[in-house]
């Protein structure tokens, strides 16, 4: 029977050190107790192995050695790029479904356009940004882009950077940084602004010799809040530019609104007595010229149509108050009265009116 006996213990053996594997293979998968969550970036093209040392180096793995024969094992060796937020009690398996599913902890951040740098900012604290730190980032942080040294300095605007935070859809990392979520942002500005090549147009059209880029965005910002139906912009434009080239008030609404909102106030609807005697640099109806600064962000086609406005002899607006989101156009005050009345009654009425233009 003695060789039984030492099959047995041959076989108690080898048992034995297969447990003791199991066990430590188990434990250098495992990772030290966290209290915290803890940030992940794999970066594209990271192999197994790659993947592995840098859960390590981010304590989630106590050994990375086992790590790509336990993902082939769990059939997930199909890992994505990406940045993730792993939390505390998430196991090793859990991680992997994360990672493999491309489940990247960003925070999704919708930026509408015609939004001012406050509405933006009220809307990246309500998604667990600090707010107060991105206001003050406007003022403070280091130029990225070339097209930043050209905005102009004004005691009369609040923020230097208001209308140049391009809307689109961003993705943040939750610890982003204000200066970074800027830039983002500036990003996409410059990305249209080099397509549009906008310093070009400035130099070769005559009717804007005087005009500088902060200038061109001040009046894409007007059009942009004036103007809901695109193919209107330029005619928008136009009248803006025939007022200026005849020093004439501009008498923009929006900018009314951004002047209350400068004061912490918010207003949809815009009054006389809101305007009429009130000494505010972005009073369109009692100053000349255009206001310190933009008074919104800007869109490609209100850009486009600030360097490229139409030639008409307009000089006043309406809207129609019919359901289009268009507007009348008048070249004298008392055609413009006219649609006023009309604009008035379709408002009171809710009745619609053809829509041929003029």
């Amino acid at each position: 029977m003695t060789w039984f006996w030492r099959i047995f213990f041959t076989f108690v053996l080898l048992a034995g050190w297969g447990v003791l594997g199991y066990f430590y293979v188990d434990f250098t998968l495992g990772s030290p107790k966290r209290t915290k969550p803890v940030e992940v970036e794999i970066p594209s093209e990271s192999t197994l192995q790659e993947i592995g040392e840098i859960l390590e180096q981010k304590r989630l793995l106590r050994e990375s050695t086992f790590f790509r024969y336990y993902a082939k094992w769990k059939n997930q060796t199909n890992l994505r790029a990406g940045t993730f937020e792993i939390l505390p009690n998430e196991t090793l398996d859990q991680i992997l479904v994360k990672i493999a599913e491309g489940k990247e902890n960003k925070v999704k951040i919708v930026v509408p356009p015609g939004w001012t740098v406050y509405e933006i900012a009220d809307r990246l604290e309500a998604k667990g940004f600090d707010k107060k730190a991105f206001l003050e980032a406007l003022n403070n942080k280091k130029p990225r882009y070339a097209f930043e040294h050209k905005i102009a300095k004004s005691p009369d605007r609040k923020y230097k950077l208001e209308g140049y935070l391009y809307p689109d859809t961003y993705y943040f990392k939750p610890s982003e940084k204000p200066e970074e979520i800027i830039n983002t942002m500036l990003g996409q500005f410059n990305a249209h602004y080099e397509k549009l090549n906008l310093e070009q147009k400035l130099q070769s059209n005559p009717r804007l010799k005087n005009m500088t880029l902060d200038k061109v965005v001040t009046v894409a910002s007007l059009i942009q809040r004036e103007g809901q139906d695109k193919q209107e912009l330029p005619r928008i434009a136009g009248v803006i530019y025939n007022r200026l080239d005849i020093r004439m008030p501009l008498q923009v609404d929006a900018s009314i609104v951004f002047m209350y909102r400068e004061q912490g106030k918010k207003v949809t609807r815009v009054y006389q007595k809101m305007y009429k005697g009130v000494n505010h640099p972005y009073n369109t109806y009692i100053n000349y010229g255009l206001p310190p600064g933009p008074i919104s962000n800007t869109t490609v086609e209100a850009l486009a149509a600030a360097v490229n406005p139409e030639k008409h002899k307009f000089l006043y607006y309406v809207t129609r108050e019919d359901g289009t989101k268009c507007h009348f156009f008048a070249t004298n005050f008392q055609q413009h009265q006219q649609y006023n009345a009309i604009s008035k009654r379709n408002r009171e009425k809710g009745q619609a009116i053809p829509t041929n233009g003029e």
